[in-house]
């Protein structure tokens, strides 16, 4: 467990406008087992996306959503939360009922989701990259023209328009509920007027199509129609899987060496607390050692591996 340990820099949180205090801001990336296509966004679809992720808000009032996107086969979140415990909470909650309801949806059983990537924000700046990273998904994939013209279920039509991104929410034998996924504001971009915000959100918007333009006229593909993309098999999976190593942090190098030496350091202390612990389970009367701090102990923590919903 400790070679894999999870951490937080305290040190780089950020002011959250909406509740007052000081988050961690998190990109979170999870892909459907064997790559297949189980988010076609059909309406049905996006509804329950949308609707668990309006649902989760409830649910955990101390995580912020600055944006999201569902492509066909993985998920991208970009999050605040106070804590570790807090986003594997939110994280646990939301994939295990996103994996659930889309099985349902799609008639199969077994894990839907692999093991999530979770990677810290430490730069306001890395942020806004990263907003519009994921605010470009389908532009970058040759699936639509401009991210104004998304049709998955994401931020996007709250980020451009203004307009409510809506889902449906039921449990077993309860009347379904259109609920509203809230965008919040991320930090740095507090101050700007509603205008203003939203211009500078036409700018990432538009940057991502101009990027993406001469790379799809290289590549010789067309945009897709989108009734075409909806009635495709859900089991289908891509040609090819392009992967790139996922940083330890998003930010400058100063930063990703900054979160190796603090993972380093808390690495011995963690083993020493978890094997102190497996021994008091054996025998209540062994001497119990904490954790060290801002570490996700075993209590709270999720087993690798191909399990849905796990965090």
């Amino acid at each position: 467990m400790a070679h894999t340990l999870r951490i937080e820099l305290v040190q780089r949180a950020f002011m959250s406008a909406r509740l007052g205090f000081l988050l961690m801001l998190y990109e979170i990336t999870s892909k459907v087992v064997d790559d297949r296509f189980a988010f076609i966004p059909t309406e049905k679809c996006v509804e329950i996306l949308q609707g668990v992720l309006a649902r989760a808000q409830e649910k955990f009032p101390l995580v912020d959503v600055y944006a999201f996107h569902f492509l066909s086969n993985h998920l991208h979140l970009l999050i605040g939360a106070p804590t570790l415990a807090h986003k594997s909470a939110f994280l646990e909650w939301t994939l295990r009922e996103i994996s659930k309801r889309i099985n349902q949806l799609l008639g199969r059983t077994g894990s839907l989701l692999e093991q999530n990537h979770c990677i810290q924000i430490t730069t306001e700046e890395h942020a806004l990259q990263r907003l519009q990273y994921i605010m470009g998904q389908a532009t970058a994939q040759f699936l639509v023209r401009h991210p104004a013209d998304d049709f998955f279920a994401c931020s996007t039509p709250f980020l451009l328009f203004g307009k409510p991104v809506e889902g449906v929410f039921s449990y077993a034998g309860q009347d379904p509920k259109t609920l509203t996924v809230r965008i919040d504001r991320l930090p740095g971009l507090e101050a700007l007027s509603t205008k203003d915000h939203r211009a500078l959100m036409w700018q990432l918007a538009d940057d991502v199509a101009s990027q993406a333009r001469p790379k799809r006229k290289k590549a010789g593909v067309r945009i897709p129609d989108p009734e075409a993309l909806r009635r495709l098999d859900p089991m289908t999976k891509p040609r090819e899987r392009d992967r790139s190593p996922a940083p330890v942090v998003h930010g400058p190098p100063e930063h990703h060496q900054e979160w190796r030496e603090a993972q380093e350091a808390l690495r011995e202390a963690y083993s020493r607390a978890t094997r102190a612990f497996h021994a008091w389970q054996a025998d209540p009367t062994h001497l119990m050692i904490p954790w060290p701090p801002h570490t996700l102990p075993p209590a709270f923590a999720r087993p690798r591996g191909p399990r849905a919903g796990a965090a």
